[in-house]
C-alpha cells in the first residue's frame, strides 16, 4: 500500500472526514482492480461511461490507454481521450457489491479534472504509471498487454463514498 501524502492531508483538510475513512479511501483506491470513468460527451453534453484498469500514486490516478484492441488504433481517437480534450471534468467510482452478504456493498465516487499524458509531452509521468501498473496488474508485468504510450491523470478535487449499514 502507498504511504498517505498530500492527497491524504487534502482530504482532512478539505473535505473534513475522520482518518479512518480517509484510510478506507486510500485502501479502495489502492486494492481495487477495476472502476468506471465518466466522461461528458461534447456533442449531446451526456455521460459516457467505461470500465478502466487504474492505478493511484498518492496523489493521482492514471489509467493506461493500452494497445488491447479498440475500434480505433490511434488513441486521439478513443471518445474518452476526445472528450477529457474538451471537458476535463470526469466522475471515477470504485463500487463492491457482494451478492450473498450486502453487509459490503460500497462505492467510492471521485470528481476531478483529467488530463491526457504521453511520452512526448512526460516521459516521466509515464514511467511512473507504467511501473505502477505492472505492480499492480500481472497482465501488464507478464507484457500480455503493453501499456502504451498514453495515459489518463486524474487530479482529484472532491471524493464521495457510502457503505452500506442496516441502521
Amino acid at each position: 500500500m502507498l504511504s498517505p501524502n498530500n492527497f491524504f492531508i487534502n482530504l482532512l483538510n478539505h473535505y473534513n472526514r475522520d482518518l479512518l475513512e480517509n484510510i478506507k479511501i486510500i485502501e479502495t483506491l489502492n486494492n481495487s482492480k477495476i472502476a468506471r470513468l465518466a466522461t461528458v460527451d461534447p456533442a449531446n453534453k451526456q455521460p459516457y461511461i467505461v470500465p478502466v484498469v487504474f492505478v493511484f500514486d498518492g496523489n493521482n490516478i492514471f489509467i493506461p490507454i493500452d494497445d488491447k484492441p479498440k475500434k480505433t488504433m490511434n488513441s486521439d481517437q478513443l471518445k474518452r481521450v476526445k472528450n477529457i480534450q474538451k471537458n476535463h471534468n470526469i466522475s471515477f467510482l470504485i463500487d463492491t457489491y457482494d451478492d450473498n452478504d450486502w453487509n459490503n456493498l460500497a462505492y467510492l465516487m471521485i470528481q476531478g479534472k483529467a488530463g491526457i499524458v504521453n511520452v512526448v509531452n512526460d516521459t516521466d509521468t509515464i514511467k511512473k504509471a507504467h511501473f505502477l501498473l505492472s505492480e499492480k496488474y500481472a497482465q501488464y508485468k507478464k507484457q500480455i498487454v503493453e501499456m502504451g504510450d498514453t495515459c489518463i491523470v486524474i487530479d482529484i478535487q472532491k471524493t464521495i463514498s457510502w457503505k452500506y449499514s442496516p441502521n
